[in-house]
């Protein structure tokens, strides 16, 4: 292989613009994401019941606090997309995928609310009132527990 003191510079900007691209350290987050995202290793995540500015009183918040942590490898044993945030999603209409890009350049709470109220295909109406059911059913205990139960079966290898 041609070392690169070797190669014109021509050929060293091409290199070194063909390598930033392929580096993962080349797409690290922002800071503004860093500075914003808890190590889920060391803290739990907001509570289901904290809600995200007033348009969603339920779970949105800490699906946020999720998304962050594994965008930087801080998740722990929490997981983005988990079944508890798949109802949410399912709720309000909103693309996991579509918001953890968003959350990815960076984005603040307030931001964050705003983006998801502009492509929620829900109504407000009708995300406050899958919020109030939610509080009210503690079935949302039961799909932690499902969730735990999944990552138990894939670390046997049952999955």
């Amino acid at each position: 292989m041609t070392e690169p003191a070797e190669l014109p510079l021509e050929s060293l900007k091409t290199l070194t613009t063909r390598s930033r691209r392929e580096c993962s350290w080349a797409m690290m987050p922002p800071d503004k994401l860093r500075s914003l995202a808890l190590d889920l290793n060391q803290t739990a995540p907001r509570s289901p019941y904290a809600p995200l500015g007033a348009s969603f009183p339920a779970v949105a918040a800490r699906l946020v606090d999720k998304c962050r942590a594994e965008l930087l490898g801080r998740a722990g044993s929490y997981h983005y997309n988990c079944p508890m945030d798949r109802r949410f999603f399912a709720a309000s209409g909103l693309e996991p995928a579509a918001l953890r890009d968003f959350i990815s350049t960076g984005a603040d709470d307030v931001e964050v609310t705003s983006w998801m109220r502009a492509r929620a295909k829900a109504p407000p109406e009708q995300i406050a009132a899958w919020s109030r059911r939610f509080r009210a059913n503690p079935l949302w205990r039961l799909l932690e527990f499902e969730d735990w139960l999944h990552k138990m079966w894939q670390r046997r290898g049952q999955i």
